[in-house]
C-alpha cells in the first residue's frame, strides 16, 4: 500500500480529528462526491452523455439521476436520449 502525506489547513484540523479513526472513509466519500460533481459538470456542458457521466462517477443510472436531482438539475430528455436509454 502506498502512503500519501496530506497537509490539512489548521482551521480544519479539529474537524478531522473527530474522524481520525475513519479518515479512509472520509477521503473515499470525498473522492466519490468529487467524481459525481465532475461527471455532472461534464454532462451539463454537453461533453458526455448522461450514461457516460454515470460511468465516470461509478454510479448506476438510477443513482446518477438521484444525484443529478439532488444537485438541482432538472431532467432534460430529448427524443434521441429516450431512444438511447430504451435500447
Amino acid at each position: 500500500m502506498e502512503k500519501i502525506t496530506v497537509e490539512i489547513p489548521e482551521e480544519l484540523v479539529a474537524e478531522f480529528q473527530q474522524y481520525q479513526d475513519r479518515l479512509r472513509e472520509v477521503f473515499l466519500l470525498g473522492l466519490q462526491q468529487l467524481k459525481i460533481q465532475e461527471a455532472l459538470t461534464l454532462y451539463t456542458r454537453g461533453v458526455v452523455s448522461f450514461a457516460r457521466a454515470g460511468e465516470l462517477a461509478g454510479l448506476s443510472r438510477q443513482e446518477m439521476i438521484r444525484q443529478a436531482r439532488a444537485s438541482g438539475m432538472a431532467a432534460t430528455w430529448s427524443e434521441k436520449m429516450m431512444q438511447e436509454e430504451l435500447t
